[in-house]
């Protein structure tokens, strides 16, 4: 049980009945609740202010036109769900007439987050809809049969009331960014930051979950202390990732992250709508990315603190899988990339490099991993350079859509492979007529690093670099990640198949950047094909068994 501070913010009491009046035994049974009950017409959902006031709308089918509320739920149920208005739909269901089927086919047209179903109809929703232990997140529709009593439906509502509306007061900034955001979107910040004069928002880098990131500074209205809080970060998009992410967060990363290594969810900020959603916490400020830390040479305290205080609480649930389905081969074969057309100029580029494997020779490579046990539990498992920030000494994560369960050693190879394509900032260009410059770039790059890739077990390779190698930051890193990936590999040669997808995932993603991360792409490719021929092929010596 939480502390209830007794603040009143039950200002949305409004029940409507759309289109008819509503019952005497459902305007009894919500007003005897508190709540404040009228009829509503099409003109007043469409009142921002009249909506902003209301708990819930209820549609109710009508046994003479029962496709009339099919009509009514496209018109209106997504746009009320936005606002945070529960929807409430009472459907006709009689020995001779039965509504629900067309309810439950216009919610499977209009993809309308629903619950209160039956199981069948459940099953039939829940290839799009998603659920959390078997509940559709609120605010969502939801069907009831005419027998089901009206004091339970506003019981219902008395236990989960609305958020606060939206303010359409605040200013969002700048005025660009502001025109960029869709309807939906719009209204979702405005019911994030309800209680703000005004939010500035600088937009980030999207990462790989598919939504738009920002950095905010919201100006809040009665701030106790004064009006300028810490910043947020606000992630907003589709309402499947937003609240997976969500779940994420509430599950996976505040029960078992350190406080001040991971950033958290301010809960009250966080909500959804109809087909988005937004999570906004807290921003990470005064750090640094691991890999400008690193190419500084000062990575060595942030990447111990990452493996022995950031992710302990994760690894302390690690356990040994001795099943056949978990050899590191089988359960990481459907991330091995697979060829196409548009990887032909990077495998070209790759080639130019030394590459002389095909990418299905590479893939018949690595199925050769067919060692148990393996070590299995929570990982990030989208651990790139730029979702670790440090601050002094501390290795901070950030995130966490990706989060899952899996071998512990592919965060440390996501790490090794993002450090390797993205810590490098040699100078290069794409010009035709620098083409000759850039090869001689990327060849004494790939000189001062391949005596990492070269022989497997890859800890025959961590010997100390000649210091004038400009490449040095790098070797330390590796050498110290793979210190820990070694503790975390059960048998011979499983990080050298993690890494090496790790590194043939990054050669190919992002077909489109210049150069000279381009050719680094492509020198990734002929890194892991190097590892795999290695580690996997008889003929270059003995291979994972």
């Amino acid at each position: 049980m939480g502390i209830d501070r007794l603040f009143n913010t039950e200002t949305r009491k409004g029940v409507a009945w759309f289109g008819i009046d509503p019952p005497p035994d459902g305007r009894r049974a919500f007003e005897e609740r508190g709540f404040v009950v009228t009829p509503c017409s099409v003109r007043d959902l469409y009142r921002p202010g009249f909506v902003e006031g209301l708990a819930a709308v209820i549609f109710t089918q009508n046994s003479a036109k029962l496709a009339g509320i099919a009509r009514d739920l496209k018109r209106h149920a997504a746009r009320m769900l936005t606002y945070d208005c529960r929807v409430i739909i009472r459907t006709v269901r009689q020995p001779e007439l039965d509504g629900q089927p067309l309810v439950i086919s216009v919610i499977d047209q209009l993809r309308i987050p629903t619950a209160n179903l039956d199981v069948e109809d459940a099953e039939k929703l829940g290839k799009w809809q998603p659920t959390h232990r078997g509940q559709a997140p609120l605010p969502h529709a939801r069907v009831y049969g005419p027998n089901v009593p009206w004091p339970d439906i506003a019981n219902f509502m008395m236990e989960h009331r609305p958020g606060p509306a939206p303010s359409r007061t605040l200013v969002i900034e700048p005025d660009e960014e502001r025109q960029r955001l869709s309807w939906a979107y719009d209204l979702l910040l405005r019911r994030a930051f309800w209680d703000c004069a005004g939010v500035h928002l600088k937009r980030m880098d999207d990462g790989h979950s598919g939504v738009s990131v920002y950095l905010a500074h919201a100006e809040l209205m009665k701030g106790q202390l004064g009006e300028w809080p810490l910043p947020y970060f606000v992630k907003i998009g589709d309402r499947r990732k937003v609240f997976d992410e969500y779940v994420k967060y509430e599950d996976n990363v505040d029960p078992y992250v350190p406080f001040h290594l991971g950033p958290h969810l301010i809960r009250e900020r966080c909500c959804l709508g109809a087909s988005s959603g937004v999570i906004v916490g807290d921003f990470v400020e005064e750090s640094e990315g691991l890999a400008q830390c690193a190419r500084e040479g000062r990575a060595g305290p942030a990447i111990a603190c990452l493996f022995n205080r950031t992710l302990a609480g994760w690894h302390r649930f690690a356990q040994q899988d001795e099943q056949e389905s978990s050899q590191l081969a089988r359960r990481l074969l459907r991330r091995f990339p697979r060829m196409s057309a548009r990887l032909e100029p990077r495998l070209a580029r790759a080639r130019e490099l030394g590459a002389i494997r095909s990418l299905d020779e590479l893939r018949r490579l690595f199925q050769r991993c067919v060692s148990t046990p393996v070590l299995v539990g929570p990982i990030h498992n989208d651990l790139h350079a730029g979702n670790v920030h440090v601050r002094a000494t501390d290795a901070i994560v950030i995130d966490f859509a990706a989060h899952d369960r899996g071998p512990l050693l592919c965060d440390a190879a996501t790490l090794e492979a993002s450090l390797l394509v993205d810590g490098f900032r040699e100078k290069g260009s794409g010009e035709p007529g620098a083409k000759a410059e850039l090869d001689a770039t990327i060849r004494q790059w790939l000189e001062s690093i391949e005596g990492l890739y070269d022989h497997v077990p890859l800890h025959a390779s961590l010997i100390h670099p000649n210091p004038k190698n400009p490449a040095c930051w790098f070797h330390a890193c590796v050498r110290q990640i793979r210190r820990y990936a070694w503790e975390m590999e059960l048998r011979p040669h499983q990080y050298a198949a993690a890494l090496a997808l790790a590194l043939l995932i990054k050669a190919t993603k992002s077909l489109n950047v210049p150069e000279p991360e381009a050719s680094r792409r492509a020198a990734a490719y002929v890194l892991a094909e190097r590892v795999l021929l290695s580690a996997f092929d008889p003929r270059e010596g003995e291979y994972c068994i």
